[in-house]
């Protein structure tokens, strides 16, 4: 059954997203359904929703790869026009008339509103990556996050950045189209962080009072005060600053690419060995 975007309407306005709302968006529309129209007609039921005082805001990244650059991947250069591996969402709302982009080579984030010249202008390679969601979140902004698979509700990168917490392993950047029209290669200056282990805060978020389950068609989706969440995470990590690390033994990023790791090589290759046995036991029992 297709969803149309009167129906999208409904749903976002019984989320309770306010006009003049500050947005950010984490979207899967494969979990909404089969929208008419696309993501064009839920990026326009989106706008109509916070209304021309309003604002949306949404990761639109670029891919980074390993320093140095080989020379195939030299030929990828960062420009606002880039497209995003962030989902059908962000590239319409790149591709929108009345968008801006940030200034950032690789976190790019796109935004259409009130606010958007202003948030996306001071976001420039001088900027840390995640920089926008720290502002935002100072700014009282909402998140919402369609998708029970879409990962994070905006502010576990801030908190991690705040907390300065240091993750090694090998450097990553890209080529941009800097200001003066030269291209520059610009390296990754923020942590990541495995996306496998954010979830474990939504239960913190709720018990707080500043996370709202709603339904965006098929889509279970979560409304969030982005101030609220951060403090919440930085509560919890500085009680316990390995808590955003997944749970799975073999993840090298979470068990061994942290200065605060304490995971054991040896103990994740054991572990990975026993997966690799695992999977081709079951296959040729399949057979």
């Amino acid at each position: 059954m297709n969803i149309g975007k009167e129906e999208l309407l409904q749903d976002l306005k019984k989320a309770g997203i306010p006009k003049g709302a500050l947005l950010h968006l984490k979207v899967s529309l494969k979990a909404i359904g089969k929208v008419e129209g696309g993501p064009d007609a839920l990026l326009d039921a989106l706008i109509e929703t916070v209304g021309p005082e309003g604002t949306l805001v949404i990761d639109s990244f670029i891919t980074s790869y390993p320093l140095p650059l080989s020379e195939e991947h030299a030929k990828n250069i960062s420009t606002e026009a880039s497209p995003s591996y962030a989902g059908a969402l962000a590239n319409a709302m790149i591709k929108h008339p009345d968008s801006v982009r940030s200034q950032h080579p690789i976190q790019r984030f796109t935004a259409i509103g009130k606010l958007a010249h202003e948030l996306m202008h001071n976001h420039t390679p001088k900027s840390g990556g995640y920089d926008v969601l720290n502002r935002m979140a100072e700014m009282n902004a909402l998140n919402l996050s369609i998708g029970r698979e879409t990962v994070g509700v905006g502010t576990t990168h801030v908190a991690i950045e705040k907390m300065g917490f240091v993750k090694k392993g090998i450097k990553k950047g890209l080529n941009y189209q800097a200001s003066n029209g030269h291209v520059q290669t610009f390296e990754v200056n923020w942590n990541g962080g495995c996306g496998r282990g954010f979830p474990k805060f939504l239960p913190l978020y709720e018990k707080a009072g500043f996370l709202k389950w709603v339904k965006i068609g098929n889509a279970d989706a979560v409304l969030t005060n982005m101030k609220g969440t951060l403090d919440v995470e930085m509560q919890k990590l500085k009680e316990e600053p390995s808590f955003f690390f997944c749970d799975d033994p073999t993840c090298k990023d979470c068990q061994l690419n942290w200065n605060h790791s304490n995971g054991n090589l040896l103990k994740v290759k054991l572990y990975s060995l026993i997966v690799i046995i695992k999977n081709r036991l079951n296959k040729q029992n399949v057979r």
